[in-house]
């Protein structure tokens, strides 16, 4: 008897582009440590603003609300790149790596005005451009 393979089909939406260019990225990437913040979403976009762990190749990605709390200092978070790609969430057993840019160039479009404004003020992140 051969392997016996499974395949799920998911649909979402049309393609956007998030990111005019990539110019870095952190080598090997890492798997989320938070995908349990992700499961009603049902993925994490691409551009999600993440705090990569480069020792432990971990990263958590950071909801929309969650960057808002953080408004008055969003330095708290760590937030030192952003995704590259959209990572799909089943359930809370999912188990997702994912590629973390620290440099480059980012739709503005594909955000909350307000998430933008908060992340626009981070200054560890020099080499990220807003593009309008």
């Amino acid at each position: 008897m051969g392997n016996t393979f499974d395949v799920n089909t998911v649909k979402y939406g049309h393609a956007c582009k998030v990111w005019r260019e990539i110019r870095h990225r952190y080598p090997g990437g890492g798997m989320v440590s938070n995908i349990s913040d992700w499961v009603a979403v049902g993925k994490i976009p691409a551009g999600t603003a993440v705090k990569f762990d480069l020792s432990g190749k971990t990263f958590t990605a950071y909801t929309d609300a969650q960057i808002k709390a953080a408004e008055s200092d969003i330095t708290t978070l760590g937030i030192n790149g952003y995704l590259q790609e959209d990572i799909l969430v089943a359930s809370g057993n999912t188990k997702a790596s994912g590629t973390v840019v620290y440099a480059g160039e980012i739709y503005q479009y594909m955000f909350d005005e307000e998430v933008v404004a908060i992340l626009q003020k981070i200054t560890t992140l020099p080499q990220i451009v807003w593009v309008q």
